[in-house]
Parts: C-alpha cells; structure tokens; sequence
C-alpha cells in the first residue's frame, strides 16, 4: 500500500493498477469519469484499472488536504472497498466512486484507523494476505513472491515477465494472463508496472537518483519511469515521492552547515 497524505494537487487522466481511496480532511476535489462528467466531493473510491482526473477549484487550491491510499488489488482490503463500488453502481462513474465513499469518516482520527488494518500487509510487501482471499494457488503463490525483498531495497522485488512467471507456477502464460484479468480485474502488465513503480519510489526516497531508481525498478531511464508514473498517478515520480512524505537530505556547505 501506497499512502500520499498533504494537499491534493490536479491530475490529469490516468488510470492505475490500484485501487484507490481518497479521504480529504479539508476541501473538495473534482473527480472525473471517462465519460467526462464531473462531481465535487471530499472522498471517493476509485478501482484499479479506471479511468479518473482530478481537478482543484480555484477557490479551494491549496484547501483540499487529506489522505490518498492506494491499495494493491490482490488485497483484502482492495476486495472489500471495491466490493462497495460494485454495490453502488457502474464502476466507471465518478458519481458511484463518490457514492461508495460516503460514509467514510474523514476526520484526521478515523484516516489514522484507515490504515490501521492494512500495516502488516504495508510492512510485509505486496499481496501477502492473497493465498486466503480466495485467489487460484498459482495466483497466490506467484503475488506471495512478489513481496519478497532484495537486501537493503525498502521495496517490493520486481516482477519478472509475464512468460517468466507463467513457467515458475507452472501455467501457460496465455492461462496466467486470463486469471490476473478474470481475479484481479487488471493485465498482469498492468500490475507489473505498479510493483516497479512502488519500487522505483522506494529507492528514490533511499537516495537514489530518478536515473538510478529507474534502472534498479527495470525501467530503460528516468523519462520511461516518468511515463509510467504520469499515466498511473497522473503526476510525476518526484511530486509522488513528495506527496508520500518524502524530503530531499538537505545539501551541506563547506563549512558544514546545512543549507
């Protein structure tokens, strides 16, 4: 899980391969749908793999603060929030989007509670909690290994390629294809690039250059991460590495004085 907290800035049309809750404290947003119409409001609940931008009025730009998490879709936590779209509504509408989130309670408190239940799964990588959500074995076992870290990555491992992990639990990949869209609800490309986007941002935050945490996340460069950046998230890895909490180590002078 992925958690931007701070003033929610616009993003223009993306769509990503998690799911997606935003809870604001203060303001409102507009969120819009793929068929482009447009709703106000503080909270919302948005599937992987949906089409979505978000727009800050005006009068209320630096106004809209609060809380973004972005959950990966193999969890129980992403079953149980999407379970609520599906139960509002068409899932590419942004007035269901709303409509599911409504009695989220934003207050700075209940965020906190927010993320209570999903810190083990945050702690332990992408998916652990797959092999009792009632995934296909192969499923379970191939998301499992995902969560397992190189030394020293502060990230999720990058997955290999679709062909790679088909032979590894002993599927066709045509098969494993079919069951990453049929459970999951999103291409296991799709998902591939959101493991290596978490990845990316991880080493990013560790000290690395946008160059380097490209290469370590199986990027080809930093203007190919900004790519897939900017069509999950709508923004780039720097404003999401920022947004998640992170600050640049401040620079020191000669004499040793930060600056």
């Amino acid at each position: 899980m992925l958690t931007f907290t701070g003033h929610l800035g616009a993003a223009e049309a993306h769509a990503h391969a998690a799911v997606q809750v935003v809870a604001l404290t203060t303001g409102t947003v507009v969120f819009t749908d793929r068929y482009g119409h447009r709703h106000r409001a503080a909270a919302a609940i948005i599937p992987a793999g949906v089409v979505h931008a978000v727009e800050v009025p005006r009068q209320a730009d630096g106004q809209a603060y609060g809380t973004t998490y972005y959950l990966d879709p193999a969890s129980r936590a992403a079953a149980g929030v999407v379970a609520r779209v599906e139960a509002a509504g068409d899932r590419h509408q942004a007035s269901t989007w709303i409509a599911a989130a409504a009695d989220i309670d934003t207050s700075a408190a209940a965020l906190a509670v927010l993320a209570q239940p999903n810190r083990a799964f945050q702690a332990d990588g992408v998916a652990l909690e797959a092999v009792q959500s009632g995934l296909h074995p192969a499923m379970a076992a191939l998301l499992a290994s995902a969560s397992q870290r190189p030394p020293h990555s502060g990230g999720p491992a990058v997955p290999v390629t679709l062909a790679e992990a088909a032979a590894a639990v002993g599927l066709s990949a045509t098969r494993l294809g079919h069951l990453f869209t049929d459970q999951l609800g999103l291409p296991y490309t799709a998902w591939r690039r959101w493991v290596r986007l978490q990845h990316a941002m991880a080493a990013v935050q560790r000290g690395d250059t946008l160059t380097e945490a490209a290469h370590a996340a199986g990027f080809t460069d930093s203007a190919h991460l900004t790519r897939v950046c900017r069509a999950m998230f709508g923004i780039t890895p720097s404003q999401a590495v920022r947004a998640a909490g992170w600050h640049p180590p401040r620079r020191r002078q000669s004499d040793g004085r930060s600056r």
